[in-house]
């Protein structure tokens, strides 16, 4: 019943929309500077940050289709929602209002949180729905507390560019039902709370040794501008591949899963064992971020010694999706599925897919250093021959194939990669 309370949330007739109308505009978008200008003097920092999920957030398709269903779903009520922290400078410049022409765009807008959007930022106003100020201009901020002087622009420090809360603006989203959808700032406070003391720069910006800008002075810590996540380009993007590996190698050092099963087990009984997760290496839940896009979930196979299958879960059907309630093929056919993630739901309790539509949110995300435990057990056939391997694995995509679809962008499906997070393998003698 879920897939069908799913869809029908999400295939409700859009709302006329109404006639474009100007954006009011905060600024104009020549009082930004374009990234490429910055690269003379900051050639690491651009190079890394024009390979970053920053530069690629107002390029995404994924964005673009979300953004236009729901400016339709809403009439064009949704407003700046996804464009005031997808790109800051387009929004703030009165470039998108809801119904826009992308191709009518800035070049200075398409290059979504941009060097200048954050270098920019003077406070933050309210820690969700990037509610900063900005001062854009000939000073630049950031987290150099002697800045060397240049030709160029004004340098200024500011002790917000060391702090999660500068990150906690964007990520951290209540939607226009007063629903939070995103919160991984608020995570990230609770992992503090609970004796966490990094922050979000720590891991998703790390520091080497060398020089801010070229022909400056050497320096003990300068912040990497990679901004690794869990997000990959799903289409041509410069540095695609090192985005890729460097997502890869955050994964697979985020969680730790164990097996706790009996050493033996005796024909024509049934063997019970679970599977523990634990949040080891994040400063916040896992998944986080757009968690009801997200997909962790444990795969588990149990074969006898010949190789003969004894059980599966968490395995995909034809069209690529796991065998829940979103599943056209196989729909709820994996019943003892565990996956990680956040469901969305409207004001009359039905599953939607998108967050603008949430009025309430369920999570089954794990905390910092907490673990979840899924119990399972198999039927062992008297003709069993032992040992039984159990092959037990974490795997993560950052978005499901039925999700892809429904926003008609199928032909993404195969470019989004599955990572195998954590594995563990466990042999169970057989007795008779």
């Amino acid at each position: 019943m879920v897939g069908v309370l799913f869809f029908a949330g999400c295939k409700k007739d859009p709302v006329d929309p109404k006639p474009p109308e100007p954006t009011p505009s905060e600024f104009k978008v020549t009082d930004f500077t374009a990234p490429e200008q910055c690269a003379s003097c900051h050639p690491n920092h651009y190079q890394e940050w024009q390979s970053s999920m920053h530069a690629y957030a107002f390029v995404d398709p994924v964005f673009f289709a979300m953004h236009d269903r729901g400016q339709q779903l809403t009439g064009g009520e949704l407003g700046q929602f996804c464009t005031q922290c997808h790109s800051p400078i387009a929004s703030r410049s009165g470039e998108t209002p809801p119904f826009f022409d992308r191709n009518r765009l800035s070049p200075i807008s398409t290059r979504g949180v941009s060097c200048d959007v954050c270098h920019s930022i003077t406070k933050v106003n309210k820690l969700f729905n990037a509610q900063f100020a900005m001062s854009p201009g000939n000073t630049k901020f950031g987290s150099l507390d002697n800045p060397a002087p240049n030709a160029f622009h004004q340098s200024q420090f500011n002790a917000l560019f060391d702090r999660s809360e500068i990150c906690g603006t964007c990520h951290e989203v209540e939607n226009t039902l007063n629903t939070r959808v995103e919160e991984t700032y608020s995570e990230w406070v609770q992992a503090a709370v609970a004796g966490m003391s990094l922050q979000c720069q720590d891991c998703h910006m790390p520091t080497y040794a060398g020089e801010a800008a070229v022909g400056g002075p050497q320096r003990d810590k300068v912040h990497r501008h990679y901004f690794v996540g869990v997000d990959v380009p799903l289409v041509d993007f410069p540095g695609a591949d090192l985005q890729r590996q460097m997502s890869d190698s955050l994964l697979k050092n985020a969680a730790e899963i164990s097996v706790n099963a009996p050493a033996s087990v005796q024909t024509g009984d049934t063997l019970r064992f679970t599977v523990k997760v634990m949040n080891t290496r994040t400063g916040h839940h896992l998944p986080s971020g757009t968690a009801a896009e997200r997909q962790m979930w444990i795969a588990l196979e149990a074969r006898a010694a010949d190789g003969s299958l004894l059980y599966q879960t968490g395995q995909l059907d034809a069209n690529g999706d796991l065998m829940d309630g979103h599943s056209v093929l196989q729909p709820n056919a994996d019943r003892d599925l565990v996956v990680f993630r956040q469901k969305l739901f409207d004001e009359t309790g039905k599953e939607v897919l998108f967050f603008f539509q949430a009025k309430t949110v369920e999570n089954n995300l794990i905390p910092l250093f907490s673990l979840k435990t899924a119990s399972y057990k198999i039927a062992v056939p008297a003709a069993t021959v032992g040992p039984i391997s159990l092959d037990v694995q974490l795997r993560f995509r950052s978005l499901p194939p039925y999700f892809l679809r429904e926003l008609n962008l199928g032909e993404l499906v195969a470019k989004v990669p599955i990572v195998n997070m954590e594995e563990a393998k466990v042999q169970i003698g057989v007795t008779r």
